[in-house]
């Protein structure tokens, strides 16, 4: 069972995207994927899991808790515009290349 609680939102019309803290409460063992937490944003916020892209989730110590921030994106494309490289592969959204 995981619950999400959003404790901010903020619209970023300049980049095209809307910012969101939040809580994650979770049971059972291990902490929630990044994948997973990109579905529930995705699922708790209406928008597709392809725009979301999971910037941080920090442990608290000794909870069963993570502390997040989010940016949800209107296009693909102002996605791949703004954020870095590594942030890109680390979300599912482009692939990393083939060291040679």
């Amino acid at each position: 069972m995981t619950e999400i609680k959003i404790e901010s939102t903020r619209e970023n019309v300049l980049l095209k995207r809307k910012e969101i803290r939040y809580r994650i409460i979770y049971t059972g063992s291990g902490s929630p994927s990044r994948e997973s937490v990109r579905d529930l944003i995705a699922k708790n916020t209406g928008s597709k899991k392809d725009l979301v892209i999971v910037d941080a989730l920090k442990q608290e110590a000794g909870k069963r808790e993570l502390i997040g921030y989010s940016k949800i994106y209107q296009n693909t494309e102002s996605a791949m515009l703004y954020e870095p490289d590594y942030e890109l592969i680390r979300n599912g959204l482009k692939q990393k290349a083939a060291s040679e």
